[in-house]
């Protein structure tokens, strides 16, 4: 059986999630979709305002997705799951999740990408993040979690351009995103235009042909080598003095994973020879390891020596690779093996040179195991 789809909607506070997913809610393609809210705070106003309150919105209460509440998350999926094949709830086809505006989604992908419980019934689709034509420039600079949500998705939707100061921001706003992020598109359209086609189907499988889609699900030509980003205010500074009195009044307070670096950089290694299955472990096992909580987000189509037929797909945000999925052929007649990185302070060369020694050492073991034969 298929695995049911999962979008994760984020963005900063007031950057118009919420509208964005009412909006959704009224389309006729979004009738049969299960909505999760996440709320912060003892009041949830959030879960209010989503217009369809039945039995299919559920709201996740006195936590954020990032820190506290990802328990009741796992605990959420695997009982839409089990109520969804019981007939207990409306059958669903698609399971949206919108964070809190100061919500890190990476460990939200993750319980997606890799927690048992969860990807054996629901696959990934896609990162939507919302950013404010008005104040999304200054969120960027004084928020820590801003710079990440904009950094992993995979659709940007610009909100508020049909307002003066939005449309006068726009070429800057615009600008900054791009820097952050290379490959996602942008989405501008007035709320009331907008249709789910526009922001879902960033999986690899094409919903129209249904057939692997790895150009789009990539776009490794977009990502430019070595690409540094100055993009957030750091503790210490001004904005970042800033940003924690924000924390403080709000109750919210960053855990030890939640460390931040202003380097936000985005890459795609390529290689033209198949990987041996065991230098692809070896590389990933070291660098989540060494660097996990920075390793924003990973994906790639791998060649393995030991399967060439059959293109290994990879998946991984900070801490987390999501097992091997295996392609039942390649969709192009491109074989190489492309992995694009969104990373925070580790740059390309680092990346390169780490899986290069992993090559070497690979290469050696097999010469001495041949001669020992």
């Amino acid at each position: 059986m298929a695995r049911i789809l999962v979008t994760v909607i984020t963005g900063f506070l007031g950057s118009g999630k919420t509208t964005l997913l009412n909006t959704l809610l009224k389309h006729p393609d979004m009738s049969k979709a299960a909505i999760i809210v996440n709320e912060f705070g003892e009041i949830g106003i959030d879960y209010d305002l989503v217009e369809r309150s039945d039995e299919n919105v559920i709201q996740l209460e006195n936590g954020c997705l990032c820190c506290t509440v990802k328990s009741d998350l796992i605990d959420t999926f695997r009982d839409l799951y089990l109520q969804r094949k019981g007939g207990k709830i409306p059958w669903f086809d698609r399971v949206i999740v919108e964070t809190t505006g100061i919500a890190d989604p990476g460990p939200v992908l993750q319980i997606i990408l890799a927690d048992p419980l969860v990807n054996t019934g629901f696959q990934l689709d896609g990162v939507v993040t919302t950013v404010d034509a008005v104040n999304g420039r200054h969120s960027l600079d004084q928020f820590y979690e801003s710079v990440k949500q904009v950094a992993v998705a995979d659709r940007i939707v610009i909100s508020k351009t049909d307002l003066p100061e939005g449309q006068g921001n726009l070429d800057a706003v615009r600008e900054r995103l791009r820097t952050l992020n290379p490959a996602a598109p942008f989405i501008e359209k007035p709320p009331g235009n907008l249709d789910p086609a526009d922001l879902f189907g960033d999986g690899i499988i094409n919903p129209e042909t249904k057939m692997e889609d790895i150009s789009a699900w990539l776009s490794p030509e977009e990502y430019q080598q070595g690409q540094v980003m100055d993009t957030t205010a750091t503790p210490g500074t001004k904005g970042g003095e800033q940003a924690q009195a924000y924390y403080d009044a709000h109750g919210h307070q960053p855990s030890a994973d939640h460390a931040h670096d202003p380097l936000i950089q985005s890459f795609c290694i390529q290689r033209d020879k198949p990987m041996a299955f065991n230098t692809l472990q070896l590389f990933f096992d070291g660098l989540t390891r060494e660097a996990g909580p920075d390793l924003l987000r990973v994906k790639g189509i791998v060649n393995i020596a030991e399967r060439s037929h059959h293109p290994a797909i990879i998946q991984g945000a900070q801490k987390i690779m999501h097992s091997i999925e295996w392609l039942e052929k390649w969709p192009t007649d491109d074989r190489r093996t492309r992995i694009v990185f969104i990373t925070r302070g580790i740059d390309q060369t680092h990346i390169e040179d780490s899986l290069a020694l992993i090559e070497r050492l690979a290469d050696r073991t097999a010469r001495v195991v041949g001669q020992a034969d």
